[in-house]
């Protein structure tokens, strides 16, 4: 079959079977309770039945807008918010147009950036896994297209305060870029930045039902901007957003918002002060603002092993200087966590 080389290029990690299930899987920064820990009754017999017909998403969009502090003409939901991603490159990239983004970033970048023959600029973590809005301006020019930043940051855990993302956008809207602003992490962080989609027309947020919300395998995400944005990103959608029973879920989520958000966020953040504060010889505990806790060890490779040797799958041997001899693991319940703690001890 003819098809294009130029996509033939393109290495995608083939399906294959693996051993995840021997395992703890701590490595993709999913969060310590599902949703429906904190939710009675998951689906009752009408949810089977409505199965025969194709959703209705509205009532969705209304409980979401509620929810975000907008109105539905300003929201966008999509197959995670990974899909919300793919449709800001499909609108704004064009061949040959630059984007930027961190390194290392949420993976999907570059594959977004590969298929719309985009040129890459990366901007790198300092040696201390930080970065400063200076760093950002000094990358993003005229001659951005688009540039994205995850706040919290998927890798790192480090974040930008309201007053810093507002300048970001600022200076993205003086170089007429598109800002696309990635907050997976949002609920676990103190600050909202939809009010800036008011005053930045090129601003586009992105957020998810697959961290603290707790709901990563139902696959629900969304975009934030003003009308006209969202109305360009609804050209690329599907007949259907998404699927029945990933509405469902996403309502049944919306309802008891609170209490499931409490309950990974306390959790998160209880897991973070217990290792800040634990003082474990040969490492050293980085803050982080996510959802995991990221460690960097002088005895890398004993601490590395200790953890896979008991079936804890962690993330490890990052390729970035910033990251190096670090290993990250999301933070889940207190029996797994105490068991971690006591190895690194």
């Amino acid at each position: 079959m003819r098809n294009s080389e130029y996509i033939s290029k393109l290495f995608r990690p083939p399906l294959e079977k693996n051993d995840r299930d021997q395992y703890v899987c701590l490595d993709k920064n999913e969060p310590p309770f599902s949703a429906f820990d904190s939710i009675d009754g998951m689906f009752n017999d009408l949810d089977m039945k409505m199965l025969r017909i194709y959703p209705d998403l509205y009532d969705l969009y209304e409980k979401l807008a509620k929810f975000v502090g907008v109105d539905v003409n300003n929201l966008l939901i999509t197959q995670g918010s990974e899909q919300a991603l793919k449709y800001v490159f499909e609108v704004f990239i064009d061949e040959n147009d630059e984007v930027v983004y961190y390194n290392p970033s949420f993976a999907m970048y570059d594959v977004f950036s590969y298929h719309r023959k985009a040129v890459k600029k990366y901007i790198e973590f300092r040696d201390d896994a930080t970065t400063k809005v200076e760093d950002i301006i000094d990358k993003v020019t005229k001659n951005t297209r688009l540039f994205s930043l995850i706040n919290p940051h998927n890798f790192t855990g480090t974040m930008f305060t309201f007053d810093e993302v507002k300048a970001i956008a600022t200076h993205t809207l003086k170089t007429d870029t598109i800002f696309l602003l990635d907050e997976a992490y949002f609920h676990y962080i103190d600050i909202d930045t939809v009010s800036l989609i008011k005053e930045f027309p090129n601003l586009i947020i992105t957020r998810t039902f697959s961290k603290a919300l707790g709901i990563p395998g139902a696959r629900v995400g969304y975009a934030i901007s003003n009308p006209e944005n969202i109305e360009l990103l609804r050209k690329y959608k599907p007949i259907d957003e998404i699927d029945y029973l990933a509405g469902t879920v996403g309502k049944k989520v919306l309802d008891n918002a609170q209490k499931i958000l409490e309950k990974n966020v306390n959790q998160v953040k209880k897991w973070q002060q217990i290792f800040k504060a634990a003082q474990l010889k040969d490492i050293k505990y980085m803050d982080t603002y996510a959802n995991f806790i990221l460690l960097k060890s002088s005895n890398y490779e004993f601490h590395k092993n200790i953890l896979l040797e008991n079936k804890f799958l962690i993330k490890y041997d990052f390729k970035q200087k910033c990251l190096e001899n670090c290993i990250r693991f999301s933070i889940v319940d207190d029996e797994n966590m105490q068991k971690i703690l006591y190895l690194l001890k």
